[in-house]
Formats: structure tokens, C-alpha cells, sequence
């Protein structure tokens, strides 16, 4: 069959199309099928191969060469422009007492998703900022260029549908919201997921979800049965910093490794309504913190002076004399010497911006001599007067005065061990329903610090400040409510949440940058505007309004550098550009 050149030519013609119809998948197979029917001679196929790498390789698609182990990629990013404003208030009042400030920055990320042979995948990512919790950069300096760099880089192993292992540095793993890690973190170490629903426990079959091919996120698979629950174990052991160990003091030879590990658990009461509850556990090893590059970071500082204090003492010598009259209007005095001491304390106390301002607290104290006398009738000076009869005055008689002034330096040893005492429990959740054809979701979040007291105190350094430590330092939350979501073209949606986060409570380095610009001892509301005009395109409207827990949380490190909860109050403004591609 097929023995006419005319056939043949045909053959070789559709077998070009398909193959570059189907943009690079292996045609090869398919010759050799054919020479061995004796469709085509062995040149004949030399030949069709030949035309179908030449035309093929005109084609975009045939313009990237993937090596033999690759057998999916993925590239995608997305380009944002942003205006922000932002205003703060210092606690510690400064000639600038309210700081303002505009901007106007952008975001680009680009990221490739590698799905290899034997189960293993692959990602890289690119992006425009230092820091782990912002890929912002500022349009500055003229027309200068800006950096570009590596935000994600991991290798992952699927071996079943119901465990998967990363290593390297990787999308977040965790349910979460920002209350406890900013959205621009991707935390770098090992990722262990055990999904025990997608297990063969007898009979229920694997439910829809576990990772993607790119190993990072949640994706519906092909099943045989979908039962109502889904159950995830999530554990990460991260390389937070590294330490030179031939140091001497322990926190600076001790590398800093974070531990997290989180139950996620989902029942679904049909295809709308869901609950989802995910407890975790959170914490350090205790080691200093170097070089971070935060918006607002928590690292190792040096000893530095925390207030110079100046005690005026004055010391009052008087006479308190109290006359009262009997009922003939016969006067008795009693003079009784005494001391009125009173000190004033006024402690200068460095702001961020290394300006003092005075804080005075003024305390009186009264100690009574001996040698008290009493004096009545003419004995006492006074004449007999009955219209006074029964009345009686008190008056003090100034003798003498003198004030001495003494100063001293409360210095703050050097802060080191910044990831110590923190053993934080978190408990995320949310419950996702309906309005209308409009998906919705009530969330929360919640974290407790164990070590919050020993935090406060050693590492915060505030046990000597006025201010004693209180549970609420330890505690942060925040509950919220989404209606819609932005996934195409038309679709819009609105996020309204409130937090509290406590001194003491989550880690520094983690949380938010932009509510309360990154700062602990805040509570506040964020409300976010989402629209959706163009398939790639979603403009946002966010504002932040913040103020402190505890309005006097002054000393330590709370406003001594590294200040981390400095301000009254705080405001945020955005307008963002979303471009996806």
C-alpha cells in the first residue's frame, strides 16, 4: 500500500503538518513506524525528518530547546507600578513630629516552572527587590538602571500523590494570612508535605488537591473519588542565618534555623461552602541576626545609651503648725518641724532619628521631724478670740531650701540572639461560602507566643522600662472578610480585616511590611479594592490605618534602635498597576 511517490509525498506532507501543528512533540516514532510498513524508504524518511526540524524550527515554539529531562515548562511573571503614601507619628515627639512621605515604585518577577523526568520538578524566580518581604524598588537617581534577583531557586520530588519533597528556596508553603508572614517572603530550606487524604487508606479513594507540577501549589488532580475532608501535614525547616561557629558567645556561633510545622485540614459541606482550620507551631533556634535586609529589620546592634537621666532633688525645711480653738475661743498650737523632699527625674531618651526629648516624672516625699510642740493659750502667741471657738488652720512655715542635681547614663547592652524566645502556636482558618454567584470568605488568624515574657524582657530589653509586661504583648489576631475574587476579565472584589499584634507575639522579621510599615504594637484596619478591566490586567486601592496597643511602650528596643514599634500611629495609601503575563 502506499508504493506511488505521489502517496508518499502525501504522507511525508501530513506528517510535517502535524508535527508542527503539534510544536515540538516527537514525530519520530511515527517515521520509523512507517519505514517499517514500507510507507517510506529509509532516505524518504531521512528526508521528512529533515523538512519537518527545518520548518519546525522557524516556528517560535521550535526556536527553544529544552534538554531530554525537561518535559514541561512553564514562564510567567507579572509587572506592578505603584503609588504610595504613607505618614507616621513618634511616640517620642521629634521637631518632626509627623513624618510624610510619596512614592512612586515598581515590582517586576519573573518565574519558570520545571517539571522533569521521574517525578522531580524545578522553579527559578527573578525580582527586583533585596528584601525578603518586598520586591518594591523606588524610581530614583535620575535614570539609572536597577538590580534584578534570585527570589526563588528549589528542586522538588513527588514520588506519590501523597508526599512531596523541596529544597531550596521556595514559594511559601503555609496557610497564612500577613499577620504572621508578609505575602513577598519565600522561605529557603527543606519543605516536607504529606497530603493524607490522596492516601489509599481503604476504600475513600485520593480527593482533588496536592501540589502542582511546579511543586508550590494547590491543584486539582485526576481522582477517583472526592470525599468531603482534606488533611495536610506541612513541615519546613528553613536557614534563616548563617554564623561564623568558631565564635565564642553562642547566639554568635549558632547558625539561625527556623522550624515550622502546620496541620491543614478542609471540610468541604458541598462545592461552595467550606471550613478550613490549619494549627501550627513556629520556632528558633536562638543566634544572632546579621545583614537583613527587611523594610524594617530586627538584627544584632551594639550597646547603646537608652537615656541620660537627671535627678533634681530639693529639700525643703519648714514648720507645719495647726491652732485650734476650744469652745471659749482658748487657742493650742502644735508645731511640728518637717522635710518636704521633692525629686524630679528627666530622662532624655534617643528617637530613631538620634534626637532627645525630655521625659519628667516628678515624685514628692514628706518625713516629719521629731521634737514636735505644743502650745496653748498666751504660751502659744495667739490671743484668746471666742469667735473662733471650735475652728481650727493648718499652715506651713518655710525655714530653708537647697536642690542638688545628680545624672546618670542607662546604657542597653548589645542586643544579641534576636530569633530567641520565640515558640509561637498559630491557628489560621477560614470559612468560604457564597453571596450570590460572588465567592466569599470569612477569615481569621491567630498567634501566641509561649516565650512572649522572656521576649519582652531579654530581647526586646524592656523589663527595666515603666511599663510591666502583659499577656496582650504575646497575642496577635486579626479576623477579616473577602467578597469576590479577581480571576478574569470584569471580576472585582473587596478585602476588609483588623489586627492586633502584640509586642511579643510574632517575629519582626516576618509580619507585613506595609500595615503599620512593618512595626509590633499595632492594631488597625486594611481595606483593599480589587478590579479586574482586562484579562491581564487588575488595579488595586489599599489603605492602612494603624495605631499602637500600649500608648507609652518607650525604651528598650521598642524605640531604641532597632526600634520596632517607635510609632503612635501609622498610614498607608496604595495604588497599584497589576500586569500579568
Amino acid at each position: 500500500m502506499f508504493k506511488t511517490p505521489i502517496l508518499k509525498l502525501a504522507v511525508a506532507a501530513t506528517l510535517l503538518t502535524a508535527a508542527t501543528a503539534a510544536h515540538a512533540q516527537d514525530s519520530g516514532a511515527l517515521v520509523d513506524k512507517l519505514v517499517k510498513k514500507g510507507v517510506l524508504t529509509d532516505q524518504e524518511a531521512e528526508e521528512v525528518r529533515a523538512d519537518m526540524m527545518r520548518d519546525f524550527s522557524q516556528t517560535s515554539a521550535g526556536k527553544l530547546n529544552l534538554t531530554s529531562s525537561v518535559t514541561e515548562l512553564k514562564i510567567y511573571g507579572d509587572f506592578r507600578f505603584r503609588y504610595q503614601y504613607d505618614d507616621r507619628e513618634a511616640q517620642i515627639a521629634s521637631p518632626n513630629n509627623v513624618s510624610q512621605r510619596s512614592r512612586w515604585r515598581f515590582r517586576l518577577r519573573l518565574n519558570a516552572d520545571i517539571q522533569l523526568t521521574e517525578n522531580f520538578f524545578a522553579g527559578v524566580g527573578l525580582e527586583t527587590g533585596i528584601s525578603a518581604d518586598s520586591g518594591n524598588q523606588t524610581y530614583d537617581n535620575g535614570f539609572d538602571d536597577y538590580n534584578i534577583y534570585i527570589s526563588k531557586a528549589y528542586l522538588g520530588w513527588k514520588p506519590t500523590e501523597w508526599f512531596t519533597v523541596v529544597l531550596g528556596k521556595q514559594k511559601n508553603p503555609f496557610y497564612t494570612t500577613d499577620l504572621v508572614w508578609d505575602p513577598d517572603i519565600n522561605p529557603q530550606g527543606a519543605v516536607e508535605t504529606i497530603a493524607f487524604h490522596k492516601m489509599n487508606l481503604g476504600g475513600g479513594g485520593a480527593s482533588a488537591g496536592g501540589y502542582s507540577k511546579d511543586g508550590t501549589a494547590y491543584a486539582s488532580s485526576e481522582v477517583v473519588s472526592v470525599p468531603n475532608w482534606e488533611l495536610t501535614l506541612v513541615a519546613g525547616q528553613f536557614i534563616f542565618d548563617d554564623n561564623n561557629e568558631f565564635n565564642s558567645v553562642s547566639t554568635l556561633g549558632t547558625d539561625a534555623y527556623m522550624f515550622v510545622q502546620q496541620l491543614i485540614g478542609t471540610y468541604k459541606f458541598n462545592s461552595n461552602t467550606s471550613v478550613t482550620v490549619a494549627p501550627g507551631f513556629m520556632t528558633y533556634t536562638a543566634a544572632a541576626l546579621t545583614g537583613l535586609q527587611n523594610e524594617n529589620p530586627f538584627t544584632d546592634v551594639g550597646a547603646i545609651n537608652s537615656g541620660t537621666t537627671a535627678v533634681a532633688t530639693t529639700t525643703t525645711d519648714a514648720f507645719i503648725e495647726q491652732v485650734t480653738y476650744s469652745a471659749a475661743g482658748v487657742p493650742t498650737l502644735v508645731r511640728t518641724p518637717t522635710t518636704i523632699t521633692t525629686a524630679t527625674a528627666t530622662t532624655l531618651r534617643p528617637n530613631a532619628t538620634g534626637t532627645s526629648q525630655p521625659q519628667t516624672v516628678t515624685t514628692n516625699q514628706v518625713a516629719n521631724r521629731s521634737g514636735q510642740q505644743t502650745l496653748v493659750g498666751a504660751a502659744s502667741g495667739l490671743a484668746t478670740d471666742p469667735s473662733r471657738a471650735g475652728t481650727q488652720t493648718t499652715t506651713t512655715v518655710q525655714t530653708a531650701s537647697s536642690t542638688t542635681i545628680t545624672t546618670n547614663n542607662t546604657t542597653l547592652p548589645a542586643s544579641t540572639g534576636n530569633t530567641n524566645q520565640q515558640h509561637i502556636i498559630t491557628a489560621p482558618g477560614d470559612i468560604s461560602f457564597k453571596i450570590g454567584s460572588l465567592k466569599s470568605k470569612f477569615y481569621w488568624d491567630f498567634a501566641y507566643n509561649l516565650s512572649g515574657e522572656d521576649r519582652y524582657n531579654e530581647v526586646y530589653q524592656l523589663g527595666s522600662s515603666a511599663r510591666e509586661y502583659d499577656d496582650r504583648d504575646a497575642l496577635a489576631w486579626l479576623v477579616g472578610f473577602q467578597v469576590g475574587e479577581t480571576k478574569k476579565k470584569g471580576d472585582w472584589a473587596v478585602y476588609l480585616n483588623y489586627r492586633e499584634t502584640g509586642i511579643a507575639s510574632v517575629d519582626p522579621n516576618l509580619n507585613d511590611s506595609d500595615f503599620a510599615l512593618g512595626e509590633l504594637n499595632t492594631r488597625g484596619f486594611k481595606l483593599s479594592l480589587a478590579w479586574q478591566p482586562f484579562e491581564s490586567v487588575v488595579l488595586n486601592l489599599t489603605g492602612m490605618t494603624a495605631w499602637n496597643i500600649e500608648k507609652n511602650l518607650i525604651g528598650g528596643r521598642a524605640t531604641n534602635s532597632p526600634a520596632i514599634a517607635q510609632d503612635n500611629a501609622a498610614n498607608v495609601i496604595q495604588v497599584d498597576v497589576n500586569v500579568k503575563f
